[in-house]
């Protein structure tokens, strides 16, 4: 069977495809019980960068990942688009978390974009972008309160 134009065969994916592929099932739900699925998409010189910290190294990585997702009750991506050339991974997702000290509990979703940068089957360069304050600060109870008055009033 040929494949269609959509889908690519095993054998035209590029060591980035997939990479790409790999890195959306290790995400798709991540808990402090499984980070270890992730630990094995990055080189050991992974410089990691989000909203709220940079770290070096796979160690150091995986050491802020423990600590982010040690409270988290459940936290899902829900991925939209990916764009990959030879090396490079470009990807926007929804993120779906539960914290219980965010929203008390409920489910906070936030929309963002990764870019990966690969080098022989592992990521060593990984950049999230999204709004922190919409992740973090706009489900604080008061602070939440707050900034949502605030962004109401600039919309005006």
């Amino acid at each position: 069977m040929t494949p269609t134009p959509e889908l690519k065969s095993a054998q035209d994916l590029t060591s980035a495809d997939f990479l790409a592929e790999r890195v959306k099932e290790a995400y798709q739900s991540l808990a402090k019980d499984n980070l270890s699925d992730i630990e094995t998409l990055y080189a050991p010189d992974i410089y990691f960068e989000d909203p709220s910290h940079a770290v070096q190294g796979k160690p150091a990585l995986m050491g802020y990942f423990a600590k982010q997702f040690a409270n988290l009750e459940k936290c899902s991506f829900k991925y939209h688009s990916t764009i990959v050339n030879d090396t490079d991974v470009f990807m926007t997702w929804t993120m779906f978390l539960n914290h219980p000290k965010l929203r008390r509990g409920e489910t906070v979703r936030v929309e963002g974009a990764s870019y990966l940068r690969t080098r022989n089957g592992k990521v060593y360069y990984h950049r999230d972008y999204f709004d922190l304050g919409c992740m973090l600060y706009e489900n604080i109870p008061l602070l939440g309160r707050i900034i949502r008055k605030l962004k109401d009033r600039l919309g005006q």
